[in-house]
């Protein structure tokens, strides 16, 4: 057991609240109201700054950094239980004076059918809460005991947060106001030991006849006296590690560094933060330089898959363009340096969808991802009016601004702000930076504009024979050149039933998708004799890899092609539709794959 761990012996922890100090301080509703007027989802808040938080404690440059989202209701006994051990008795005896949101847990502690929902945030591969927890310069100190510290400004380059209130995402996600931090992490000598401690932000009260700023923390009390400064160890050792198995934490190996935090009376929904990591994490995902995870309730698991998100895969295009992977075109497609080298972006022009609207919705049309060091999207930007053609935009800032990009941001790190007050300087260098960028990122896209070549009009998602061949010489085959079709004689159509999605199974991915082949109204009144291939093949590196296997229930006899062992043959009645089911093999969720039916008549090929 570690030093500090015995020294605090077997006293059972509880909840100690901060008595008011004659001098002031912060109260504890300073901590939840910082980010609570972002305009953004909650949940997509929780996204971002949970992310951040873990993304800038990764242990190493070269580290991917892991982050679970992980729900839970608990009722009946395992609900009684929580409840004694995370001693809300404590919190519940002055809940009517505390500031409590409309609904919270407390009025239904007594009711075990009611759930209790918790929201569990875990990290993996990042330093936990390191140092000495009793020091102020430790990761646990400025996590939870601080408010607007902005150390990492200062010491620490190329991280998101820098105002110190990135914390408070947390507890304002609580209906009680209430968190617990549980981390393996090192300590100042470099042991491992296991820390965790509660947190309570609530409104300044009157409690027997005291004030109380509102602040509390569980663990075990060291004040030494009604008036003396609140002293409140954390649990360390063994003791941290027992009690987070009775909160109901992952329990960590002694090598499993990181930080894992509860959000009690959760009101956050799963699916919201999954798309709030899709939406504003994706740079980072698509990079491979994170991990995510989000499990439900009911122990689904999902993964985040922006590729598949289509408001998302243009900007995903861009920002392809932007870091050179993918070719420009400078009719579609275009790279621009912004400024003085401060950054490149791509640009793409987008498509509109059947009703003539845009697939990244009204108010992305024609914005520009603003990213930096932590590819994060910072915001969607447009501080312009909707252009023709309209686009979309990825900006990816150099490494040089990446600090005075920091700087322009205010605490919800929502936009780059030329005229926030930490850019003063006496030559004010770094305000003209920001305003370059900015005004740099608006006469790139207007500049692209003039020359950039109009999309086609809308179109159906029916898929003819012709628009197969087309795409079969615009996609790469693992076999070498494809075949060669008659298009102009296409005589079928394809329209999918169930676009293709992938859907969760257990640690893995399955991709289903339904579709209906049938024949044109005039082609004939006799059935026609069909070929059909359906694949689904692995993309690695923007290269087509082989395929998963597809199994495949028709509601026609399907017969091996004598030809051609991949095709199947089948007969296509006039005035009928012949419909398809597909369903792949199980698949790792880190990989990116693409449904491809190929559908055309015997003696077409």
């Amino acid at each position: 057991m570690n030093v500090l761990a015995k020294q605090l012996g077997t006293v059972q922890p509880d909840w100690a609240f901060e008595a008011n100090p004659r001098m002031g301080g912060a109260v504890g509703e300073a901590y939840t109201n910082t980010l609570a007027s972002s305009g953004m989802h909650p949940e997509w808040v929780v996204a971002r700054e949970a992310i951040q938080n873990s993304v800038d404690a990764r242990d190493g440059e070269d580290r991917k950094v892991a982050v679970e989202f992980v729900s839970r209701a608990l009722t009946g006994k395992a609900k009684s239980a929580f409840i004694k051990a995370a001693g809300l008795g404590a919190i519940a005896g002055r809940s009517d004076r505390l500031g409590f949101r409309e609904p919270n847990c407390i009025g239904s502690l007594s009711n075990p059918q009611a759930p209790l929902r918790l929201l569990f945030v875990n990290d993996h591969n990042t330093t936990g809460l390191a140092g000495d927890p009793s020091s102020s310069d430790s990761k646990f100190y400025r996590f939870l005991l601080t408010l607007g510290d902005g150390g990492k400004e200062h010491s620490e380059h190329g991280t998101g947060g820098s105002y110190g209130y990135g914390k408070s995402v947390y507890s304002s996600n609580s209906g009680i106001l209430t968190i617990f931090a549980y981390s393996r992490t090192k300590d100042s000598a470099g042991e491992p030991i296991s820390i965790l401690f509660g947190c309570g932000y609530y409104r300044k009260h009157k409690h027997s006849e005291r004030t109380f700023t509102g602040r509390a923390w569980f663990g075990h009390d060291k004040t030494p006296g009604l008036d003396a400064q609140p002293v409140v160890e954390p649990l360390l050792g063994d003791e941290a590690d027992e009690m987070a198995a009775a909160l109901g934490f992952e329990q960590r190996d002694l090598d499993d560094l990181g930080t894992s935090v509860l959000i009690v009376d959760s009101l956050l929904n799963s699916q919201g933060i999954l798309e709030g990591v899709e939406d504003w994490w994706w740079p980072r995902l698509i990079s491979h330089k994170l991990d995510v995870k989000v499990i439900g309730e009911d122990g689904g698991v999902s993964y985040p898959r922006p590729r598949k998100r289509d408001q998302l895969r243009p900007f995903l295009e861009a920002f392809d363009i932007a870091a050179g992977i993918s070719p420009t075109n400078n009719k579609t497609h275009f790279q621009k340096t912004v400024g003085k080298n401060e950054g490149t972006m791509g640009l793409t022009v987008l498509e509109q969808t059947d009703d003539g609207d845009f697939v990244v919705g009204e108010a992305r049309a024609d914005a520009v991802a603003l990213i930096r060091a932590p590819l994060m999207v910072v915001a969607y930007h447009r501080a312009w009016n909707v252009g023709s053609p309209t686009m979309a935009g990825a900006f990816i800032a150099s490494d040089g601004i990446d600090d005075i990009l920091r700087s322009a941001e205010p605490p919800a790190h929502d936009r780059w702000d030329p005229d926030a007050r930490r850019l003063q300087d006496q030559t004010g260098e770094k305000k003209a930076i920001v305003s370059r960028v900015l005004s740099s990122i608006r006469r790139a896209v207007k500049n692209s504009q003039k020359t950039a070549i109009p999309p086609p009009p809308p179109r159906p998602k029916r898929l003819t024979l012709l628009e197969r061949t087309l795409a079969s010489f615009l996609t790469p085959s693992k076999k070498g050149t494809p075949p060669k079709h008659d298009a102009s004689a296409a005589p079928i159509h394809l329209t999918y039933d169930k676009e293709p999605r992938a859907e969760a199974d257990g640690a893995s991915l399955r991709l289903r998708a339904s579709f209906s082949v049938r024949m044109k109204a005039e082609e004939s009144d006799e059935p026609l004799r069909i070929r059909v291939r359906i694949s689904c093949p692995v993309i690695e590196d923007g290269h087509v890899g082989e395929s998963l296997a597809v199994k495949i229930a028709a509601d026609v006899a399907l017969e091996p092609d004598s030809s051609d062992p991949d095709w199947s043959v089948f007969q296509l009645p006039p005035d009928t539709s012949v419909k398809f089911k597909c369903d792949t093999e199980a698949y790792n969720p880190l990989w990116t794959v693409r449904f491809v039916p190929e559908i055309e008549a015997v003696g077409e090929q």
